[in-house]
């Protein structure tokens, strides 16, 4: 039979094919449809072709060799998908024939077939084949398998089961298979790990592959654009599995890679939930976020993970212990924060006042934070002062910081309690220091003036001091 190249066909603009209309007619339903319209050196255009020049040359092939190719797991989808857009009945029902042996495919065949789809992905994405490759693609993953290297590392998934309350069994997966899906685009990626969420795969596995393509990928990315969406995705896939199941130092991590790269707020956010209520987690360094605006460091940010880690605890449960690590590390950041001359009370008072009283057994730490502060902004009216000195509750000072501190700093006390303040000092130390003295005083009723004056004789100088707060927790602004 002769071939007449009757007609130009021009494929997304990449390359022009010289064909025969009858013979694309005789098997495609939408090349019969344009027939009529279609006259000799007419050319056809199709600018939205799925799979572009490499799948359409298929398609010729398929049409030239009488309606016959050869499917493999590495075309299977450029040959559904273009004979799809072409309306090729024939070839849509051999694709799909094929594809009910999927089951049967080895891993390197799905990656091959992987391949071809991140092709295709903006054109299949929502297609039902597509969705019942990847399941399977994953029922595969989660199968022993043998490979050359028994030296590699590997990761624990639950087998796959449309049933969350089913039983499953742990499987070997190796790790050798992440590296083989290291290829994926970001898009492609991010469907992958829905399924894997929708199929109940196991969290901690899910989190451990997130992490592991996104330190893979990260240094790969050739523009700041592309960086700011790896990131992005992977802190929203974050956001849909469990936050207990990864580790606090990997959020940690991507948090400050989101800092680098100024995220937009919604993703902040999102992973700002996430540390929040992990923030008993922390070490002081972690919460040294330099500010952006005035002030050293970003003392807002604090605030906000303290009102996420409250809250997720009103919802789970609240326990003490936590809040008190909280409340440790808080009082660390106010000492760390409180040399910073642009730091306004409110925000200061703010840190003091953020935690229930039962988060801290001793305010030591944060009298010596005050003292800091007050010390930095002398600037102050009285009224000030004593507003920031309402933070304080005196009797959760230990006699050591009474005894060492506030008595060479009673002017910075709010004047109507410094005697109420003095008297606990004086009574606590004459009990300690002086029992024989003040049980003579009982029984002779004399004045506790000259006991005073004794108790003030006996405190330890200045030179002496030892301050669990001073040297070795001196803030990194003094330095």
């Amino acid at each position: 039979m002769a071939h007449y190249l009757d007609i130009e066909v021009d494929v997304n603009g990449e390359h022009i094919f010289m064909l025969d209309k009858r013979i694309l007619a005789s098997y495609s339903n939408r090349v019969t449809k344009l027939l009529p319209k279609l006259t000799d050196n007419t050319k056809l255009i199709f600018m939205d072709f799925p799979g572009g020049v490499e799948s359409f040359e298929l398609i010729t092939r398929f049409c030239y060799n009488n309606g016959s190719i050869h499917i493999t797991p590495s075309n299977i989808f450029l040959l559904h998908c273009a004979s799809t857009f072409m309306e090729i009945p024939i070839l849509i029902n051999q694709t799909e024939l094929y594809l009910e042996g999927i089951h049967c495919w080895t891993w390197s065949e799905f990656v091959n077939c992987l391949k071809q789809c991140q092709i295709l992905f903006p054109s299949m994405k929502s297609h039902p084949s597509f969705q019942h490759f990847l399941n399977t693609l994953l029922e595969n993953l989660s199968l022993p398998s043998s490979y050359p290297s028994s030296n590699s590392s590997s990761f624990w998934f639950s087998s796959i089961d449309t049933t969350p309350k089913s039983s499953r069994s742990e499987t070997l997966i190796e790790y050798w298979k992440f590296d083989e899906l290291l290829f994926l685009e970001i898009d492609l990626f991010e469907k992958l790990i829905v399924s894997m969420i929708r199929l109940h795969f196991d969290h901690n596995r899910i989190w451990s592959f997130i992490f592991h393509y996104q330190k893979s990928k990260f240094f790969l990315c050739s523009s700041l654009d592309q960086k700011c969406k790896l990131s992005e995705t992977t802190i929203n896939l974050l956001s849909l599995i469990n936050g207990s199941s990864f580790s606090c130092r990997a959020l940690l991590d991507a948090f400050g890679t989101s800092l680098s790269l100024d995220l937009k707020n919604p993703e902040r956010l999102k992973l700002e939930n996430l540390l929040g209520s992990r923030l008993d987690e922390f070490k002081i360094d972690d919460l040294l976020v330099p500010g952006k605006r005035n002030g050293v460091f970003d003392v807002d940010l604090t605030l906000r993970l303290i009102k996420i880690f409250l809250l997720e605890r009103r919802i789970y449960g609240f326990f003490p212990y936590r809040a008190k690590k909280v409340g440790f590390l808080v009082d660390l950041f106010m000492i760390e924060v409180a040399p910073d001359p642009f730091l306004k009370p409110s925000k200061f008072m703010a840190l003091g006042m953020a935690l229930p009283d039962f988060s801290r057994e001793s305010h030591d730490r944060i009298y010596h934070a005050i003292d800091l502060y007050l010390q930095v902004h002398r600037g102050f009216s009285e009224d000030q002062c004593t507003k920031i000195w309402s933070v304080l509750d005196f009797n959760k000072l230990s006699m050591l910081t009474r005894g060492l501190h506030v008595a060479r700093n009673t002017g910075f006390l709010p004047f109507l309690k410094q005697n109420m303040f003095k008297t606990l000092l004086i009574k606590n130390l004459v009990v300690q220091k002086f029992p024989q003295c003040v049980k003579n005083t009982r029984k002779y009723d004399k004045p506790p003036a000259k006991i005073t004056l004794d108790a003030r004789r006996f405190m330890p100088k200045r030179s002496r001091m030892i301050d669990p707060c001073n040297a070795k927790s001196l803030p990194r602004l003094c330095h």
